[in-house]
């Protein structure tokens, strides 16, 4: 038999899965009516939670869950993962790792799993909907968010996008580039800060901010996006860069420069050129982002590093330090990303 999750439970009684976990830990308001339904629901449904579960406030399990979206292989995903595992064992706790493919379901049963494994709170690498971090506050637990933020009412760690991409932005122009491309995901409209899209925003926004200081606003034809696939931990980014590079070439063959929104993207622009036969940078220059395997490219990549370890590392540190203080915070740290300069830009032809 199928085991009961709690949306099962919340599609039963008519309520939200939220609503379902302050009726288990007894914790937040729920009128009279609704914890009617849900009790009623949990019985007919069989549903159990641990007793020990029950206890998650008033005693701590020195264990944490960490929800990715890639695999170990992919370098962001790893490094974070490797200073999350480095702060907690520095403090005593476990961690439980989870990978959610970049899927919002997956990350749902995701945080059930660890709400049932007793976890004493959840970081999120990066998180893909802002209901599934609510399940884990709601729940009583403290949540952390790496990279961008969804949830107002959790922590988070993440770094200045926009500063880091202007910066990248402005080194072309510094060499004499006024002609310079973009690679990234689309952009919809405007939104606010703790949107899904903030970390693409804030790096296209800056490339175009950047531009027009310049005196150059990018022309439509400069610009493609398009979606960024997480399948196989996020490498179809490589050949997607590729794809996305061909047709810059195609609509816009006057550039000098390309402004990547990751290394990944960057890696198959790279390799885009190769084939076109175009000489990097002697031809074209180009820029990543994240700074992964950016130094193993032919040519080496320059690119904006974020520091991935010390973001999981700090993340994990908030987390703990709020299972010891005994209160959440929605405190948001940053980190300062870094432009690393190596050989794919260069003054243009």
């Amino acid at each position: 038999m199928r085991e009961v999750r709690i949306k099962d439970v919340a599609a039963r009684a008519g309520v939200s899965t939220a609503t379902v976990s302050r009726v288990l830990h007894n914790n937040g308001y729920v009128s009279a009516e609704s914890r009617q339904r849900v009790e009623e629901a949990l019985r007919e449904s069989g549903y159990r939670l641990n007793v020990v579960a029950q206890e998650l406030r008033r005693r701590k399990t020195m264990s944490l869950g960490l929800i990715l979206h890639g695999a170990m292989s992919n370098p962001f995903v790893a490094q974070v993962a490797f200073g999350a595992a480095q702060a907690a064992a520095e403090q005593g706790f476990n961690v439980l790792f989870f990978n959610a493919r970049g899927d919002a379901e997956r990350e749902h049963e995701s945080v059930e799993a660890l709400l049932r494994r007793r976890v004493d709170g959840v970081v999120f690498t990066t998180a893909v909907s802002r209901a599934n971090v609510e399940l884990a506050l709601e729940a009583g637990i403290t949540a952390v968010e790496i990279e961008r933020r969804l949830c107002p009412g959790a922590a988070s760690v993440v770094v200045d996008n926009y500063a880091g991409a202007t910066e990248a932005t402005e080194h072309l122009i510094g060499l004499g580039h006024r002609r310079i491309g973009y690679i990234g995901e689309p952009i919809a409209g405007t939104a606010p800060a703790d949107d899904a899209q903030s970390v693409v925003r804030e790096r296209f926004t800056a490339y175009r901010d950047a531009l027009q200081r310049a005196g150059q606003p990018p022309e439509d034809s400069w610009i493609v996006a398009g979606p960024y696939p997480r399948e196989q931990g996020g490498w179809g980014g490589v050949e997607t860069g590729a794809s996305y590079m061909e047709r810059l070439l195609r609509q816009a063959p006057g550039l000098t420069a390309v402004v990547a929104a990751s290394d990944m993207l960057a890696a198959g622009a790279l390799q885009s050129l190769y084939r076109e036969g175009r000489r990097v940078p002697d031809e074209l220059s180009i820029v990543g982002f994240d700074d992964t395997f950016a130094k193993h490219l032919a040519p080496a990549l320059t690119t904006v590093r974020q520091p991935m370890f010390e973001m999981g590392f700090k993340a994990i540190s908030l987390a703990i330090g709020f299972i010891d203080g005994g209160r959440h915070s929605a405190v948001a740290e940053h980190c300062a990303t870094e432009l690393i300069v190596r050989s794919s830009t260069a003054p243009p032809p």
